[in-house]
Parts: structure tokens; C-alpha cells; sequence
């Protein structure tokens, strides 16, 4: 994950959803939390982007239980 984040693009959400299912596996939710906000880390200035990965990831989000940075309220930290 250290990789594709370091790449000076917004992961596809399929690969998000990949790498979200794989935390879910592992029982990891603070590595799902973290591949969420380097998301919207790496979205910067554009601010469709974010909004519309969330759009796109919202039935896997629910499906594993997994809870956004704004809906736990720690993105205003």
C-alpha cells in the first residue's frame, strides 16, 4: 500500500476495494481508516474526487463494516 500511495495519483476504486477487503481479511480497520485518508490526502485541491471514490466504495464500505474518516469524526483532528 506504501507504493501505490506513494504514487502521485488517486488509486482506482477497484484496487481500493481490493485493498480494503484485504484489511477487512486481517481484521485491520486502523489500515482501512488510513488507506481512506491517504485517499483524500492524495485528492488535495480537487474536491469531486474524494466524494465520488466514496460514491463508488459505499456498498463494499457497508458490506465489511467499515466506517469513513468523517463518519467516526476523527477527520477533524
Amino acid at each position: 500500500m506504501n507504493t501505490l500511495i506513494g504514487y502521485d495519483l488517486v488509486p482506482e476504486p477497484k484496487i481500493l476495494e481490493a485493498a480494503l477487503r484485504a484489511c477487512r481479511r486481517l481484521n485491520d480497520l486502523a489500515s482501512a481508516i488510513r488507506i481512506l485518508e491517504a485517499v483524500k490526502d492524495k485528492a488535495g485541491p480537487h474536491k469531486d474526487i474524494y466524494p465520488y471514490v466514496i460514491q463508488e466504495l459505499r456498498p463494499t464500505l457497508n458490506e465489511l463494516g467499515i466506517s469513513t474518516p468523517e463518519e467516526l469524526g476523527i477527520d477533524k483532528i
